[in-house]
């Protein structure tokens, strides 16, 4: 599934792995750059491919000017046209950009929904999923990783992945000191911010690493459930072992 200037085109893989040739027009014309497709703009609109409805098939999630849009599929694999259905994480409500205010579809307790989870201008922001493709009204859980809080994409990374093991996303981002982990609380929320490794970060006596020139990932490299950091600085490869609580350079 590719976004076009025109629209949404799509290429079905059979079973022995290979692509089918693209119909003559797109399978939906929105979410494209053109104006009569929308006037998506790749910096400034994420969109996402995500099941929203725990249907088995993919939908697609879109951040506008104005707040989420969406478009289900139906059986037959047709894409429905988008719908409006949230007026938040847009540019019009101050997430001026793809680079600076990330946003992802993630399941933030077991069992549930994809949720919309938002680094934005004043913290982390949640918008939990009904499960019909729709969204409750957003809700600033952390005063933290926002731009307000100091955080920048030029200086920073930020990520959603499982520090504990227990199934559901933890916050890690990579800041001025170091690395800073926010745990689930598993209903939406997260808790306070902690540093667990001084390493990784942008200050010089945390490794001076620059987004630009170094990076860095969260993955379990020893398959206990749990990531770990792994970095490419100047000299080489570094990785910081994931203790549950804390992170373990050497």
């Amino acid at each position: 599934m590719g976004f076009h200037d025109d629209g949404v085109w799509i290429s079905l893989q059979d079973e022995e792995g290979k692509f089918a040739p693209l119909a003559a027009e797109p399978a939906l014309r929105a979410f494209g750059h053109d104006e009569k497709a929308g006037g998506w703009v790749a910096d400034k609109h994420p969109r996402f491919l995500a099941d929203t409805t725990g249907d088995g098939r993919t939908d697609i999630v879109g951040f506008h000017d104005d707040g989420v849009w969406i478009s289900l599929q139906d059986e037959e694999g047709k894409l429905a046209d988008p719908l409006w259905i949230l007026d938040d994480f847009g540019v019009d409500q101050g997430w001026s950009s793809v680079e600076e205010h990330p946003r992802s579809l993630v399941r933030t307790a077991d069992g549930q929904a994809v949720d919309v989870v938002g680094f934005g201008p004043q913290g982390v922001v949640v918008a939990r999923g009904r499960g019909d493709g729709t969204f409750e009204p957003s809700q600033l859980v952390l005063n933290d990783f926002g731009l307000a809080q100091g955080w920048t994409s030029k200086k920073h990374l930020r990520f959603l992945a499982d520090v504990t093991g227990d199934g559901n996303p933890d916050i890690v981002g990579f800041g001025d000191e170091g690395v800073w982990v926010s745990h689930n609380c598993g209903d939406g929320r997260f808790e306070q911010a902690q540093l667990v490794c001084r390493g990784f970060g942008y200050n010089d006596d945390a490794g001076a690493w620059r987004v630009g020139h170094h990076p860095r990932f969260v993955a379990d490299i020893t398959g206990d459930g749990r990531v770990d950091i792994v970095g490419f600085g100047g000299p080489g490869v570094y990785v910081a072992r994931n203790l549950f609580r804390r992170f373990r350079t050497r």
